[in-house]
């Protein structure tokens, strides 16, 4: 349970985040605007904002990304950042936008945004953080096991991957 306020940091130590917050977002394909807020948020880590235009679009880093990052049992910076990028792909992506404007449930945009920030990580600890994450999502909406496991892989591995999965 993170304290009511993150630790005090110096001002090189948050430079260096909101660097290493913009590094990680842009080499994920982030549009727009990033910052490191040294604040917590209460929503995981960072956020998302649609803007008028891509550009435009927001990306908040929160203290908590960092803390979480630090624990290598929680979810990683890039996990976190590959998560938001999935909402602005679902938002921006022309034929994904159409597919699920107005469409399907905040929780499916949850799970989708995990599914879509898995497929833009390597594979490895980050990639499985964040279809687990999507299998959670699926579960704790009732979904059963066996079935919420076939979903997730159908919708994060290309069918020549599935095959070998």
């Amino acid at each position: 349970m993170p304290q009511p306020r993150p630790r005090p940091i110096s001002a090189a130590e948050r430079v260096a985040r909101q660097r290493r917050a913009a590094r990680v977002a842009r080499r994920l394909g982030f549009m727009g605007r990033i910052e490191y807020r040294h604040v917590y948020s209460q929503a995981g880590g960072a956020q998302y904002g649609l803007a008028p235009a891509p550009e435009q679009d927001l990306l908040i880093v929160y203290a908590e990304a960092f803390e979480r990052d630090a624990d290598p049992d929680d979810f990683s910076l890039e996990a976190i950042i590959a998560h938001e990028r999935g909402h602005q792909l679902l938002a921006r992506q022309r034929r994904l936008a159409q597919q699920v404007a107005g469409r399907i449930s905040a929780a499916s945009q949850e799970i989708l945004a995990s599914i879509l920030g898995a497929m833009l990580c390597p594979a490895g600890v980050d990639r499985d953080t964040l279809l687990g994450k999507a299998t959670v999502e699926l579960l704790s909406h009732g979904e059963q096991p066996a079935a919420a496991t076939r979903q997730i892989q159908a919708g994060a591995f290309p069918k020549s991957d599935h095959a070998a999965a």
